[in-house]
């Protein structure tokens, strides 16, 4: 088949960026098309557009919050041109619930000219609460992954796939109220500047890690990869949520799948 196999992603904490990869590599062995990837983790690749033609496939990942896709996510997506191609989107979610995540993408890549053909919900370890979801996607995370790649290429391969049908509803899940929270940090910190370098919103300042301006998003994208455990979040909010998490949430939910 002509056209190219396109893997964007938004992943702070890199869950999304592994499925996206595996989802991506199985589809381009199944359709036999040559690959690319696109990251959406950080500003300046957040500001590029992307053309897509009509034999073209695209594989859309991101993490759920709060029940939708990420609001910084807006500006990006309207920057995509379908122009006719065909469209898999794995929302991911930290083992509570990905609510209308999965259908607002799906309306947003049809909007752009995209034909989603086949979608799903996947599980990674909650960032809030790493023991909800822990070790997740695992191995039958993978399996499961990777017979959804070559079930959703059949479907590709034989033309014309009709639009899939996802779980959702209008209107989406109210955002909840933003709240102007930010990372602290102890004196454990050496300033290595990893957080720095991982953070979404480039709000961490390149001076002192320590110091953190307005539009973190929570990713904790600092927390977890910080080599001195120096990062942390202690607000009530967050507090609570991962109370809620951990009382509710930790039994194991699996992927759903819509082709």
């Amino acid at each position: 088949m002509n056209g190219t196999l396109r893997t964007l992603f938004f992943s702070p904490t890199h869950s999304s960026r592994k499925i996206a990869l595996v989802l991506g590599e199985s589809l381009t062995a199944a359709l036999g098309k040559s690959q690319e990837s696109r990251d959406l983790t950080f500003p300046l690749d957040r500001e590029k557009s992307l053309d897509c033609g009509p034999d073209d496939v695209l594989v859309f990942a991101f993490p759920v919050y709060g029940g939708r896709v990420p609001q910084v996510l807006e500006a990006p997506l309207s920057r995509l041109r379908g122009n006719g191609a065909t469209a898999v989107i794995a929302a991911v979610y930290g083992n509570r619930d990905y609510d209308d995540a999965l259908l607002e993408a799906a309306d947003l890549l049809t909007r752009r000219g995209f034909t989603v053909a086949a979608a799903g919900a996947f599980i990674a370890e909650h960032s809030v609460a790493p023991t909800v979801g822990a070790g997740r996607p695992d191995a039958e995370d993978t399996r499961v992954l990777t017979d959804f790649a070559k079930r959703a290429a059949a479907k590709i391969a034989a033309g014309n796939p009709a639009p899939v049908s996802v779980k959702g509803k209008w209107p989406y899940k109210e955002r909840g109220p933003a709240a102007d929270v930010r990372p602290k940090t102890t004196d454990a910190c050496t300033q290595c500047m990893i957080c720095v370098a991982g953070c979404p919103m480039g709000v961490i300042s390149k001076d002192d890690p320590a110091v953190v301006a307005a539009g973190c998003i929570r990713c904790r994208a600092c927390v977890k990869f910080c080599p001195e455990d120096a990062k942390f979040f202690d607000d009530a909010g967050t507090a609570k949520i991962r109370e809620m998490l951990e009382s509710k949430c930790l039994a194991r939910r699996e992927p759903e799948l819509f082709l």
